[in-house]
Parts: C-alpha cells; structure tokens; sequence
C-alpha cells in the first residue's frame, strides 16, 4: 500500500505532473486525491469498521467505503472500492455528488494528511447480510445506524443503536461518538441524510 504511486496535486486540486508513492506523500505533505463513498438506505446509514490491521484508524468506524486515488485515475475510478472493500458495484450513474472536501492536518506517525476528498452518496437498500464480499483485511464489518443516530454520533452528543455484520454474524450492537473517524465535512452529511431518508 504505501508503494502505490499518487498523483501529486498543487493546493487547488490540479495535477502537478509528478507522482510519488503514497508513504512519500504522506511523510511530505504533498496534495493528493481520495474517494469517499457513503452508502445509505431508507432506514439509516453504512458505515464501515476499519479492520484492525489497518495502519491508521484501525478499528474505528468510517465511510462505507474510501481509499486514495491512485496515479491516473479519474474521480470516479474510485468506486473500485467499493468493489474491493464491500464486493459490490455501483453504478456511477446513481451516485450523488456532495462536493470537495479539503483536508490539511498533522499525521500522528509524522508528515501531514493534504487531501481533497471527493464525496458521494449511493443509496443501496440489501439487507446486511447481503454484503457477502467484505475484504477482512480492509473491513471489519458494517454496521448500519439510523438517520438520527448518525446525526447524533458525528455531533459527538451520544451512543447510537445499530445492527453489525462482520461477514458471517448479524448482530446488535452500540457505538459512541468517539469511534468514528473525524472528518469536517460528517455534519453536513448527516443534515443530508436527515433530510432525504423518506
């Protein structure tokens, strides 16, 4: 992973020309691209459970599915994934476009995360149980919280109640605020979803 080469972007999102491998991005605070995708249903929101493995975040709750743009590709490019963390292709079609989102912050390992995330929602109403290809070495598992709840965990005001799928086992589960990976753009994802979950 920390191999694969990213383009380089100036601070306005342009390519600059150059590439350079993602651990080497990252150590010199280099602009690059990632792809976040939500996926969410009439009755609430996917979030994905960082696999434990992972270097950072491991173990916490995130979008449904994100990774880094990899030199070449385009914005869309990067519902591979989704594919590849979740098994399941979506339609580019279907997306919805949320925006650009700006990230510029110190990495905990040194260096400094500059990243413009590009977001999109797709709605998916499959059961859990249906998401059969989760890469246990990306993914943990998914767990599915309500509209309400989604709101209240971003804000940092409370635990949320929500059903966990780890591939095999369906079950109850309880998350709180601190379990989730930050990110500036969450409350205004979840006024999003409030208000298009009928």
């Amino acid at each position: 992973m920390d191999d694969e080469l990213l383009d380089v972007l100036d601070a306005d999102g342009r390519p600059t020309g150059a590439t350079k491998a993602r651990a080497a991005v990252h150590r010199d605070g280099d602009w690059h691209a990632a792809f976040h995708l939500w996926v969410w249903r009439r009755d609430g929101v996917l979030l994905q459970r960082r696999a434990a493995g992972k270097r950072s975040w491991a173990g916490y709750l995130d979008a449904t599915a994100a990774g880094h743009l990899v030199a070449g590709e385009q914005v869309l490019d990067g519902l591979r994934e989704a594919e590849e963390e979740l098994g399941v292709a979506f339609d580019p079609a279907d997306l919805v476009a949320l925006g650009v989102h700006v990230v510029d912050e110190p990495r905990a390992a040194g260096g400094r995360n500059r990243e413009r995330q590009h977001l999109f929602l797709v709605r998916d109403d499959r059961p859990l149980t249906a998401y059969t290809g989760l890469d246990a070495s990306e993914v943990a598992g998914l767990v599915l919280v309500s509209h309400e709840d989604f709101a209240a965990l971003v804000e940092g005001q409370r635990v949320a109640h929500g059903r966990a799928w780890d591939g095999i086992v369906e079950r109850d589960t309880v998350v709180s605020p601190d379990e989730v990976v930050p990110a500036p753009y969450l409350p205004e994802l979840s006024i999003w979803l409030l208000e298009q979950r009928h």
